[in-house]
């Protein structure tokens, strides 16, 4: 159980999105799950909501580009304080005021005196999380310097323990300058002094993963084929509801609006997949028939977990390994079979010669087999090796699999929306799932 907050805050100007042939779609995704400083606790889903996320906005909402940031990857993806500014402007650069920007955050958040929101990135010093933290209002001028007037701010940050009895963010919020904008509104994953929960099934948090059924089709209440943030925030405060009945844990997510509205923000459109994404098995890189190919054959369980060039060196190595193995198995065979079949002088003890006789008729056979032992013993020295060191990094050393998450691309695509928009852009991380 983790105490959060999650925020959403909309600034959307109105137009449905089949209606917005000139205008683009950007999300930015960040999900901090490990940090380096050991006073800050590690998260179990900040990753996998992160992944999540990308997928729904990536399947179900039309964007032309998304980048995320997580700690798998080249160096780029990871989500320090330096790469989430420089490549948030990157992104930045390329919209225009009709674009719509989403930005999401997974992770550790902490609030200034003043109310003010900081997400914390896997290098923050926790003795000075607000200057090594990222206010959500730098994020904000970074989205007026570009004069962007719809923009989504999701924001899932753990609350650090002090804030339990304020209403986090709200001075800051009011205070905010919201006059180009006609959608404000706050979506917690639960009232102040109250927890949010993780469900250890599907690997995302409770909230989170309503808000995966909801943008997949669930909260589309009035089955038109687009979900709604109304028809979202209304759907998962329901479904919370009936969840916190069912397993007597107490969270009550709510929303606060800003601003008047004139019309509903469009988020995805309404697929409702016969497997959601919430309650398809999660990938796990350490799955019983991985490790049994691992164990089997060096390498193997690697390049099935994703993780394909460490696999195909692993496998390589060995398959050499095991060629050389055999050869040297079949010279030594070889070799005491020569020395088997020598045939030399029957011994006498009265003609002394012959033990001298028989030493350099037999002796080289016996050296030679010998040496061929030798050879073969290193050779089946080396496999074990081999096999140890694969099993070793196999448990240890960690997945990096990057087929199925991790690397970071810019991949240029040309495709259909699915609500008849055409989507022309770049994807900024690749996620295959």
């Amino acid at each position: 159980m983790k105490s959060k907050f999650l925020i959403f805050l909309f600034f959307a100007m109105f137009g449905v999105l089949s209606a917005e042939p000139g205008g683009k779609r950007f999300a930015f995704v960040v999900g901090v799950s490990e940090y380096k400083d050991l006073n800050l606790s590690d998260l179990k889903t900040a990753k996998n909501d992160a992944l999540g996320m990308t997928k729904i906005l990536f399947s179900y909402g039309s964007y032309n580009r998304i980048q995320t940031l997580i700690q798998e990857g080249s160096v780029n993806s990871t989500p320090n304080k330096y790469n989430i500014l420089t490549q948030l402007e990157s992104v930045l650069e390329e919209t225009n005021p009709e674009d719509l920007f989403l930005f999401y955050f997974s992770g550790h958040g902490v609030i200034d005196y003043n109310d003010k929101v900081y997400l914390l990135p896997e290098d923050t010093n926790p003795q000075k999380p607000f200057e090594t933290g990222i206010a959500v209002e730098q994020i904000l001028e970074l989205t007026r310097k570009y004069n962007l007037k719809r923009v989504i701010l999701l924001i899932d940050a753990c609350r650090n323990p002090e804030d339990g009895k304020v209403e986090v963010g709200r001075k800051y919020l009011e205070g905010a300058n919201f006059k180009d904008s006609e959608i404000v509104s706050v979506f917690y994953s639960t009232k102040a002094g109250y927890s949010s929960f993780e469900d250890p099934k599907s690997g995302y948090g409770i909230f989170t993963k309503y808000i995966i059924y909801g943008l997949e089709g669930r909260a589309d209440s009035n089955f038109n084929g687009e979900v709604t943030y109304s028809e979202l925030s209304n759907y998962v405060i329901q479904s919370m509801k009936e969840w916190t009945k069912e397993n007597q844990k107490l969270q009550k997510p709510y929303s606060k609006e800003y601003a008047e509205k004139a019309e509903d923000t469009i988020l995805t459109y309404a697929v409702n997949p016969e497997t959601s994404l919430a309650d398809a098995p999660l990938f796990n890189p350490y799955n019983p028939t991985y490790a049994f190919r691992s164990f089997l054959i060096p390498g193997w369980g690697q390049y099935a977990r994703g993780q394909e060039e460490k696999g195909k060196v692993y496998m390589s190595i060995f398959a050499f390994g095991l060629l050389y193995a055999g050869y040297q198995y079949n010279q030594f065979r070889s070799d005491k079979q020569a020395y088997e079949s020598a045939i030399g002088i029957p011994p006498n003890p009265r003609v002394a010669e012959t033990i001298l006789l028989n030493y350099y008729l037999i002796e080289p056979y016996r050296q030679q087999m010998e040496s061929s032992r030798a050879n073969l013993s290193q050779a089946l020295t080396a496999l074990f090796v081999i096999w140890t060191a694969n099993v070793f990094d196999f448990y240890l050393l960690g997945p990096n699999p990057k087929e199925k998450s991790g690397v970071f691309l810019d991949l240029d695509f040309e495709n259909q929306g699915y609500m008849g928009i055409n989507r022309i852009g770049k994807v900024g991380y690749a996620v295959r799932f």
